[in-house]
Formats: C-alpha cells, sequence, structure tokens
C-alpha cells in the first residue's frame, strides 16, 4: 500500500509506489492466458526477429523479379499480357511478407515493452515504464492501425481471401480491440510523458500518479494477442498464394499451346499459287 509519510501534520503519497493489488492482478495473469513468462517472452521475441530476417531475405528476391517484370514490359519484351499477369502475383506475394513484416515488427515492441515491464525490480522503474505501454497501445489504436492493415488485406484478389471471411475476421478484432484501452487517458499519457514532454514538472508527476502497471500489461498482452490473430489469418492467405500459381501456370500451359498451334498453321501454310 501507499505509505503515508507524517511531518508535523503534513502527509503524502509515494508518487513511485504501486498500490498492492496491482502486483496480484499480474500474479493471476496467467490464469487467464495472458504470459507472464519472461523466459518465455524472451524466446518469442528471438523468434520474432528471426522471421524478419527470412521476411527481409524473401522481400529482396521478390523486389529482383518485380523489377525484371517491369523492365522487360517496359522494353515490350516478351508476352506483355503474360508478363504483366506474372507481375500480379509476385507483387501480392511480395505484399504479403511486407505486412507480416510489419505486423511481427509491432509485436516485438510489445513484447519488449512487456519483458521490461515484468522484471523491473522496484515500483519506481515499473512506473516508469509503463507509459510506453500507453503509447504503442494509443498509437494503434487512434492512428487506425488495424484499419490499415485491413485495408491492405483487402487487396488482395478473392481467390486468396474472401471478403465476407475477411469482414466477419475484422469485426472480432474490432471489439477486441475497443476493450483494450482508455484512448482518452493514454492519449494524456503519451502527450506529457512519452511521445512528448511537458514543460511542466507538477503536471508530468500528475500523469505519472496515473500510469497503471497491471493494466500496462495487461494493455500489451492483449495488443500482442491480437496481432498472433492476424498473423494466424495472414499465413492461411499465404498457403493460399499457391492457388494464384497454379492458376498461373495453367494459364501458361493454355497459352503455349495456343502458340504451338499458331505455329503449326504457319509451318504448314503453303502460299497459293498464281
Amino acid at each position: 500500500m501507499a505509505k503515508q509519510v507524517g511531518l508535523e501534520g503534513f502527509s503524502y503519497d509515494e508518487i513511485f509506489e504501486l498500490q498492492s493489488s496491482e502486483m496480484e492482478i499480474v500474479e493471476k495473469l496467467s490464469n487467464i492466458g495472458v504470459c507472464t513468462n519472461i523466459e518465455e517472452l524472451r524466446n518469442k521475441l528471438e523468434l520474432a526477429g528471426k522471421r524478419c530476417t527470412l521476411y527481409a531475405g524473401l522481400m529482396e528476391l521478390f523486389t529482383d523479379g518485380i523489377n525484371k517484370a517491369k523492365h522487360d514490359i517496359d522494353s515490350n519484351v516478351g508476352d506483355t499480357y503474360a508478363i504483366e499477369k506474372w507481375l500480379t502475383i509476385i507483387q501480392t506475394h511480395y505484399n504479403v511478407y511486407e505486412l507480416m513484416g510489419f505486423l511481427t515488427l509491432l509485436q516485438m515492441d510489445a513484447m519488449t515493452t512487456t519483458i521490461c515491464l515484468l522484471q523491473a525490480i522496484n515500483d519506481t522503474e515499473r512506473i516508469m515504464l509503463s507509459k510506453h505501454a500507453y503509447t504503442i497501445m494509443y498509437e494503434a489504436k487512434q492512428n487506425d492501425l488495424f484499419k490499415k492493415v485491413s485495408a491492405e488485406m483487402h487487396k488482395y484478389p478473392e481467390t486468396i481471401v474472401e471478403r465476407k471471411e475477411l469482414n466477419d475476421f475484422w469485426k472480432n478484432i474490432k471489439v477486441i480491440l475497443n476493450k483494450m484501452m482508455d484512448t482518452k487517458e493514454a492519449k494524456e499519457i503519451r502527450n506529457n510523458l512519452d511521445a512528448h514532454k511537458n514543460q511542466s514538472f507538477t503536471t508530468q508527476i500528475s500523469f505519472y500518479k496515473k500510469c497503471d502497471w497491471s493494466h500496462s500489461i495487461v494493455g500489451l498482452s492483449m495488443f500482442t494477442t491480437l496481432i498472433e490473430k492476424i498473423q494466424i489469418f495472414m499465413e492461411i492467405i499465404h498457403h493460399k498464394i499457391d492457388i494464384l500459381y497454379n492458376q498461373y501456370r495453367a494459364f501458361m500451359e493454355d497459352r503455349m499451346r495456343q502458340y504451338e498451334e499458331i505455329l503449326r498453321q504457319i509451318q504448314e501454310y503453303k502460299e497459293p499459287t498464281k
């Protein structure tokens, strides 16, 4: 409990001291499926970093293919129509990796902050670290992060993701997102303590008193879970990209048959006698 310090009739609460109930809340989080195991979070963070390396490498390869296809189209080399169809497919595949990488970095930021919050050894550290958690959650909600991600996903062809399925998925995401935090409070903390600094010492102190350590961990855990749900959905989309490649293969096989038929007709053609 907050200490009451007396000095000739004067008393005050410790600014950087949490209520014991907040500690109890975090201790019970694992019972509702929230990961509070630092080692487990570190392992997940390391794996996420390795995924980013993989995504970056694959996107570099796709960039080479995209640039070549664009060059061939501009130079009018080969079957332009077929190359344009190919470009659409590899650009879609590139965009999928781009979004998966973007989401992974967001998840890494949330997990890193959660680890710091959990391993802090005193209340002052816990409260000082909490302010960044509010900023992460505020930016995600106020700046329509998930709305932007949804817009990108809606650009994918229906062959790999049906619109109704996608719309239903995002409705469920929004329900959880709206419960994640108090936007007004997070904005005040972000604007006075983290992304910006209020020049008034007393104003900053008043907002530090509002920083809730347990709420920060719960909010970040919900945020991480949301990203995991989106990543799982993205993996399903990623696996369905094979459909696009199979369709293109069938298209090219039919295209080749047409060319072969034209070639045969040319070879059999006899110039009429005069």
